[in-house]
């Protein structure tokens, strides 16, 4: 059984997994991108990179990896790339995943609705596409409402390297503080400005506190001028490497208040490293992670006073130490790449039935 992927750019989670799965496994792969603003690790080796092709190379590409493998694992199901993919299917009939961290919405225009309606609908009911949901739950619920059949819904978890982020000595660390952290992107959907309003509001009774905000974008300058006289918040740019492990090692809690999230990887990283995380109801990370777990509290993207409740509860030391060992065993010990590889091995298994 041969299998090609087709990934979406060479960000770090996705160099990390394709070393520890892809290449042991013998899969081959492209990149669709070939820049990703998440640092590539690099040690993989130069690949090729779809985008750089013409159409016409791209076409020819296209039908040599069909010719040559058994199964196809695709990122997303959107642009010309795909489409290409697709058309070129209906001839050679070969098994496509369709490998998604996308939660299901309904898009709120009527004509919107109905146009990704039937084009869903003609995608997902092939019989040669699967759908490889990144959560078992808003994630499959894409592929289920728009027409796909539940046998060929599997799950295909969004993991990162949980052994490079792992910090054994989690339970070392002082408490005296409590640090919560943001780790991302500062634009408009991360809600930066609301989670700051509410760790202000929740500072009032618990002095000994700090916000830390790590990333950088559009809004930081505004973000920075608004609130750099508070002496409990503080913007530390972007970090990388070695340097983003720090941040989670010298924090106790991540927030992650998107209004917009189909995952948020950086849940996993921060759990990986011992850390409880409070995350808003539109995180997808939080069926799978969050929900049931007890490794953090899910609150209100759109209520200041529900993350604040958060925060309070976090605050218990008995509440911190219980949810940090949660966070850390479900992580290393299920959330994982050997899940990963299991239901890797499944698809590939289904597809040859």
């Amino acid at each position: 059984m041969k299998v090609f992927a087709f990934l979406a750019e060479p960000a770090s989670y996705t160099v990390d997994r394709n070393l520890k799965v892809y290449v042991p496994m013998g899969i081959d792969y492209c990149y669709l991108l070939g820049d990703s603003e998440a640092k590539n690790t690099g040690g993989e080796g130069k690949k090729d990179v779809f985008a750089d092709l013409s159409k016409w190379q791209q076409w020819c590409y296209m039908r040599r990896i069909l010719k040559k493998y058994d199964t196809i694992i695709f990122n997303g199901y959107t642009g010309l790339s795909f489409l290409m993919l697709f058309v070129l299917n209906l001839w050679y009939s070969k098994s496509i995943g369709i490998d998604s961290d996308t939660q299901y919405r309904e898009p709120v225009g009527l004509f919107k609705r109905w146009g990704k309606r039937i084009y869903l609908s003609i995608v997902f009911g092939n019989k040669h596409t699967y759908g490889l949901a990144g959560g078992n739950y808003t994630h499959k619920d894409l592929f289920r409402k728009f027409g796909m059949a539940q046998e060929r819904i599997l799950l295909m978890p969004m993991v990162v390297d949980n052994v490079h982020f792992d910090n054994k000595k989690y339970k070392q660390k002082p408490t005296d503080i409590m640090c919560f952290v943001y780790v991302g992107r500062l634009i408009e959907c991360k809600n930066i400005d609301f989670m700051i309003r509410s760790f202000l509001a929740y500072h009032q009774k618990y002095e000994n506190s700090e916000l830390h905000i790590v990333g950088k974008g559009a809004f930081g300058e505004v973000l920075k001028k608004k609130y750099e006289s508070y002496g409990s918040v503080f913007f530390d740019g972007p970090k990388y490497g070695d340097d983003l492990l720090n941040v989670y090692r010298q924090n106790h809690v991540l927030i992650l208040p998107s209004t917009y999230e189909p995952w948020g990887l950086v849940v996993n990283e921060a759990m990986a490293a011992g850390m409880p995380v409070l995350v808003s109801n539109e995180v997808g990370a939080h069926y799978d992670l969050v929900d049931g777990n007890d490794t953090g509290f899910v609150f209100d993207a759109y209520s200041e006073q529900s993350l604040v409740d958060a925060m309070r509860q976090i605050s218990n030391i008995d509440t911190y130490k219980k949810y940090s060992d949660n966070a850390y065993n479900f992580m290393h010990n299920h959330w994982n790449y050997s899940l990963y590889r299991k239901c890797l091995e499944d698809f590939i298994n289904k597809t040859t039935r």
